[in-house]
């Protein structure tokens, strides 16, 4: 019987050792990965690092290694080293050339992995052709080799466009290396050789699956909404914009932990360290003594749990990503009353108003707190809007798109080209960060704007535009909404004529009529129904912005409608009373 106990023990144990091995999916390509002709769907899912070895230039070029990673949580891509120190240890060593790119990590060190996707690695330069001159191999923490030196057998489209199998051919395919798994608190590296030199490394990358938890860095009252704003566009500016963009997470004069707040700051902010893409990644649970709100999804995509309307009293606000649900993060923090919400006060209160009329100061107080609550409300709806203006001007698909066309043309040596491009892109984010401030701007600025976003959406896809002003309208002085106009030309381009390229057709049209102005944005895309895309972005951004503002101009409506004539789809918008 005893002998029985210990080879049950043992197989426990070389069971409990499989199922730490990493999953290696080697059979397959990811679906994203193979039916992605273009680009879009896997920046929609993944980041991505790229790595290959530098050696003389008068060698012929190593293969390019490049790994795909979620992109739905990640740490500050150009901090990450600081805050996850052990990313060092799985470095690459030696000579080495990376990219990184603005939502990607750098490839010196390990890649940090949150989630269960775990990690995608290809290979530019092995093609099927060259295929039997290389091998690959998977290293579990530098250390064991769970995976011998294999030849690749499945093949994708190339993401990059490089030329290191044929110099004078631009790579067609990629090896499709795998899809790799890990636990938690391990690294796998993933290294490529050629047959004919078994004993170098042709390239490498590592990748470390991280546990991890939310970080709360800073806490915002209601009147502090400024100050929230301001570390919101500093965490959002591009590095372009700021090349030396330092860690805004360290801020100290905007960021600040508090735990006790007054009754009247009872609407709370509490920031986080992270990068979010999808409210669904954060998941909260408040719990007051008892009582406990269960964990719930995230109301916004950011980096951020907006906590509204508290009632005093002793909180613990508990923090977890759903990729990893056991590292919670626990804020306590407490709401104070207000002398008139204890008891004692509460019934001389009760006491005082039977006497001298209580219901007459009753129902004045009702009225005037329904007053403050709907101001409240408008100005909560105002602040979420400009929390969705200035986050869809660093749309990441876009800049990573706009970048993407400016390294076609380095890689076709036109840099003329390049250049000329690489300034209009930085005009437009500048322009963009300034409107953002601005709740009017001129019609000049919002055209140049629009022309700048425009000349570099014509480089993608290369449509013509017009835009037109009436000689009746002086564009310097008249004045509409900052960035108004910008999620709908971006609307037309991508669901209007970028199918179309060269055969596309854009035009934005200023005419005065009357004392109104009516400005019309015309494209010969497909078209769209409306009422399936009242859910779009774009639209639905200016939709809302159009409701806040007709309650807030004086004499003043904007009217906003779309229709479909001739094969054209026409966006329109009336200012009335606008060129009084």
């Amino acid at each position: 019987m005893r002998s029985v106990v210990i080879i049950l023990f043992f197989c426990f144990l070389k069971l409990c050792c499989y199922a730490q091995k990493p999953v290696m999916y080697l059979d397959s390509v990811n679906p994203v990965i193979q039916h992605d002709s273009h680009g879009d769907s896997i920046r929609k899912y993944f980041s991505s690092t790229i790595v290959n070895y530098s050696n003389s230039p008068s060698k012929k070029k190593n293969v390019v290694i490049t790994a795909f990673y979620s992109n739905k949580l990640a740490v500050n891509y150009r901090q990450a080293l600081q805050k996850i120190p052990r990313l060092k240890e799985f470095g690459n060593p030696g000579s080495q050339f990376y990219v990184q790119f603005i939502d990607g990590y750098a490839g010196k060190y390990a890649i940090p992995v949150f989630d269960s996707s775990g990690i995608i690695i290809t290979a530019n330069g092995i093609n099927p052709q060259n295929v039997n001159e290389y091998q690959f191999r998977v290293i579990e923490n530098k250390r064991k080799v769970v995976l011998p030196w294999t030849t690749p057998k499945l093949f994708c489209k190339a993401y990059l466009m490089t030329k290191i199998a044929d110099p004078n051919k631009i790579d067609e395919f990629s090896a499709y290396i795998g899809q790799f798994k890990e636990t938690y608190g391990n690294a796998l590296t993933f290294q490529i050789r050629k047959i004919s030199m078994p004993d170098s490394i042709e390239t490498s990358i590592s990748a470390y699956w991280v546990k991890w938890q939310p970080r709360v860095v800073g806490v915002f009252t209601f009147s502090q909404l400024p100050e929230f704003l301001n570390i919101f566009k500093k965490q959002w500016t591009s590095p372009i914009e700021d090349p030396n963009q330092s860690d805004w997470s360290k801020d100290i004069a905007l960021l600040k932990l508090k735990k006790d707040f007054r009754y009247n700051e009872n609407d709370l902010i509490f920031y986080l360290d992270d990068i979010i893409k999808s409210k669904r990644i954060i998941e909260y649970n408040l719990v007051n003594g008892k009582d406990s709100t269960g964990w719930t999804v995230n109301d916004f995509d950011f980096n951020l749990v907006w906590l509204k309307n508290l009632s005093p009293g002793k909180y613990q606000l508990k923090i977890r990503y759903s990729v990893q649900r056991n590292n919670i993060c626990t804020y306590a923090f407490t709401v104070k009353a207000a002398w008139y919400q204890t008891l004692w006060a509460k019934a001389a209160l009760s006491l005082l108003g039977a006497l001298a009329g209580g219901f007459l100061l009753l129902l004045w107080r009702s009225r005037k707190q329904a007053e403050k609550l709907k101001e409240q409300s408008t100005l909560k709806q105002l602040v979420q809007t400009e929390l969705k203006s200035i986050r869809s001007q660093f749309n990441p698909h876009f800049v990573f798109n706009a970048l993407s066309s400016i390294q076609g043309l380095i890689t076709k040596n036109d840099s003329q080209n390049a250049s000329k491009y690489l300034i209009e892109f930085s005009n437009l984010m500048r322009d963009s960060l300034k409107a953002s401030d601005k709740e009017f701007v001129s019609i000049s600025t919002e055209i140049k704007i629009l022309e700048n976003y425009l000349t570099l959406e014509k480089l993608r896809f290369g449509f013509d535009y017009h835009i037109k002003v009436s000689e009746q309208i002086d564009a310097s002085a008249f004045e509409i909404p900052g960035l108004f106009l910008q999620p709908l030309v971006e609307n037309a381009v991508k669901h209007g004529i970028s199918a179309l390229q060269e055969n596309g057709q854009l035009t934005v049209t200023f005419e005065k009529l009357n004392n109104d102005m009516v400005v019309s944005v015309n494209d010969n895309g497909k078209g769209f129904n409306e009422n399936e895309s009242a859910n779009g972005f774009g639209l639905q951004l200016t939709k809302e912005r159009i409701k806040l503002l007709n309650q807030t101009l004086n004499g003043q409506q904007i009217e906003f409608s779309v229709k479909r004539t001739d094969n054209k789809t026409q966006v329109i918008i009336h200012f009335k009373n606008w060129l009084i």
